[in-house]
């Protein structure tokens, strides 16, 4: 005697709603990504607009302009090295 049929097949039963769930989860990502996406470009162009103009026309960052920058408003020939007290000795000077 053969076994009783279930009625329906196997894979209309099971696969096809995997293979919906699986479909339907991909395009709902893309939707929301894609979303997500479009807010953060449009705030960075509201950004861009938002800015001055001296701003958006700035020159690129230089490291040996900054460097040289830097050199001529520090004096590195006369300078003291003054110790940063430590939070014990801050503790300790209030008490004492």
């Amino acid at each position: 005697m053969a076994p009783p049929r279930q009625g329906v097949h196997p894979f209309l039963r099971a696969g096809v709603p995997l293979l919906g769930l699986t479909i339907g989860g991909f395009l709902g990502l893309k939707f929301f990504v894609q979303g997500r996406l479009d807010v953060q470009d449009a705030q960075a162009r509201e950004l861009d607009l938002r800015a001055p103009v001296s701003k958006q026309r700035a020159k690129r960052f230089n490291l040996e302009e900054e460097l040289a920058r830097l050199k001529g408003e520090v004096d590195l020939e006369h300078y003291e090295n003054k110790p940063v007290p430590r939070p014990k000795q801050l503790a300790e000077g209030e008490d004492g």
